[in-house]
């Protein structure tokens, strides 16, 4: 019988003050790690957790704080990405998990560059989905692309965001989730009025200033070491090609980048041939 999402426990795991929710699908194989992104929770792996068991793996999906059914915390700073990064090192000591294969997606992998350079002796291995390090983004910004990045100051105004993704019968929202099977689903938790520290908090908490201090200061001199895989959806509706594509800059170890011909989110639009690609990538890691 194939594992459905639906049969798995949700667990809640007290870590440094919060509380992070997580489904485990148990087992004594390697773990791999889900990190989900921006604005999703751990649901979205839903395609690629059976799969992942199914090959020997014990597979554990995690919704970051303000997502899903995790804790949200009312401090801004609470969401830096040093702070969660510290956070998913405590997450694995709860877990019982030395070591894992980390796969991210979006802000996930946002804050995984990051947490696969300080915490490297945790990682087996590491896939970045669609986000390359956050200083690569910088530099295509600088390159000539802002207007294709400027959602990265429209989501951390919350107001005239949600008025922007609302507006002209919900045009932008739909054009810019149309890749998004879940849209639907995110289009009413947007119009519900409810609380909205999902949709705008990643920019609020880690504004770019204070990603290129800390790259200046402290990033250039720390290097993944561990084997990555960057793979990008060519269609991409948020993130450039360049951004990914020179991840293997910060990298002291095997780089890998690979390309998939659909939009953002490309777990849910091309799940079987993501689960391919991420298969064949961790079966080499073994």
């Amino acid at each position: 019988m194939t594992l459905q999402v639906s049969d798995m426990a949700l667990t809640r795991h007290a870590v440094r003050g919060e509380t992070y929710a997580v489904t485990d699908t148990g087992g004594d194989g390697p773990v791999v790690l889900l990190m989900h992104g921006w604005p999703d929770e751990r649901t979205i792996w839903r395609y690629q957790i059976p799969a992942l068991h199914a090959a020997g793996f014990r597979v554990v999906a995690v919704d970051w704080i303000g997502h899903g059914d995790s804790s949200i915390p009312t401090s801004k700073r609470r969401y830096r990405i040093p702070e969660v990064g510290r956070d998913l090192d405590a997450l694995l000591d709860a877990l019982g998990v030395q070591k894992c294969h980390l796969i991210a997606h979006d802000y996930g992998a946002t804050v995984c560059w990051e947490f696969a350079a300080n915490f490297g002796h945790r990682l087996h291995s590491y896939c970045a989905i669609s986000v390359g390090p956050s200083i690569e983004i910088l530099v295509d910004i600088l390159k000539g692309h802002p207007l294709h990045y400027h959602w990265l100051i429209l989501h951390g105004m919350d107001r005239l965001s949600r008025w922007v993704y609302l507006r002209k019968d919900k045009r932008r929202f739909r054009s810019k989730f149309g890749s998004h099977v879940d849209a639907e689903r995110l289009l009413g938790r947007l119009q519900s009025g409810q609380d909205q520290t999902f949709w705008t908090i990643w920019e609020k908490a880690n504004p770019a200033y204070d990603v290129t201090l800390r790259w200046l200061l402290f990033g250039r001199r720390k290097k993944i070491t561990v084997p990555t895989l960057g793979l990008y959806s060519t269609d991409d509706e948020w993130m450039t090609r360049g951004q990914m594509q020179r991840a293997g800059r910060h990298i002291d170890a095997a780089w890998h980048f690979k390309t998939m011909e659909c939009g953002h989110w490309l777990q849910l639009e091309r799940p079987e041939e993501t689960n391919d690609l991420l298969l064949g990538w961790l079966a080499t890691q073994r």
